[in-house]
């Protein structure tokens, strides 16, 4: 199977979410799927010793600054500034 012809896996997932890497000349390529689920795999290790060091509620607090609800798996910061904020 070709997956930069056949994106979906014969329509076994939505396209893109078949493959986390690709077929390369010069080795495997990286998809931009999984860069994301790496760079989250870091954060949450991030969050996890943080955790360890002033404990879930303070995390949850930083988390959580400048919000007027609790995330949730339903509810969560969906604007690109959130996710920058501290980042400067």
């Amino acid at each position: 199977m070709d997956p930069f012809k056949n994106t979906d896996a014969n329509y076994a997932f939505p396209s893109g979410d078949a493959f986390l890497v690709y077929p390369g000349e010069d080795g495997p390529i990286e998809s931009i799927r999984l860069e994301v689920l790496h760079e989250a795999l870091q954060d949450l290790r991030a969050l996890q010793l943080l955790e360890s060091l002033v404990g879930r509620e303070q995390v949850l607090a930083l988390l959580g600054e400048g919000l007027y609800y609790e995330i949730t798996f339903e509810q969560y910061p969906q604007e690109q500034e959130w996710y920058q904020k501290g980042t400067d």
